[in-house]
């Protein structure tokens, strides 16, 4: 009986050892952590004024950075009034310490004057950017985006993707003849330029948000 007990006690303190020596994912967030963090990438972009910025410019600020296209009927349009909403709920010292942007994942479509229209049409502040496929898919894999457009003509439908193992061909999509489905969150990103907070499109709460963002401002 002594040494069933016995080896009942190493097994058990075998199996606690094993599991107090997994990392443990925090939960710090009222977002999804991303952890471990991921550090943004540095970027250039075009933005609605056809001018040319450098991701530089939002060191030590906490960014918003939202994945959207103009074209989109639903959830873009409701992510950008929920930032605008948070950013708004903001007290002015707070705002000092934080951007937003918006990126298009719809190039073929979205260039400057598109975005300027869009960011005019919803009284929105803050900078969207467009470029060159080449300059937006690397910005798309460091921030996890999974896209997938799909091209209608009279001989049925042609599908280009781009995620992190794929790459969208550069070619011009005819007119408005197609749609996009982008998997992608809002991210939030901290003053020292790593990505800490995920929230879905679809599960966006704007006073859970606002809490995620005040906590980084505070970091």
């Amino acid at each position: 009986m002594s040494r069933a007990l016995t080896s009942l006690f190493i097994a058990t303190t075998l199996l606690m050892s094993g599991c107090m020596g997994e990392p443990q994912i925090p939960d710090n967030f009222n977002g999804d952590d991303i952890y471990p963090a991921v550090a943004m990438d540095s970027f250039e972009l075009i933005n609605q004024d056809n001018l040319s910025i450098n991701s530089s410019e939002y060191e030590d600020k906490v960014l918003i950075v939202i994945f959207m296209f103009t074209r989109c009927p639903d959830v873009c349009p409701i992510v950008s009034a929920n930032v605008k909403w948070l950013y708004g709920a903001l007290e002015e010292q707070e705002r000092d310490h934080v951007e937003v942007i918006s990126i298009t994942v719809d190039p073929w479509s979205d260039d400057s004057a598109t975005l300027h229209s869009y960011r005019q049409g919803m009284s929105l502040e803050w900078d969207h950017f467009t470029g060159e496929l080449e300059h937006l898919e690397p910005v798309w894999g460091n921030f996890g985006v999974g896209l997938k457009t799909v091209a209608s003509d009279d001989y049925g439908y042609n599908s280009t993707e781009s995620n992190e193992n794929q790459t969208t061909e550069g070619r011009h999509h005819p007119a408005f003849d197609y749609l996009v489905d982008h998997s992608t969150g809002t991210i939030l990103v901290d003053k020292n330029g790593n990505q800490r907070v995920w929230w879905g499109d679809t599960d966006w709460v704007p006073e859970l948000a606002l809490q995620d963002v005040r906590q980084l401002i505070s970091e």
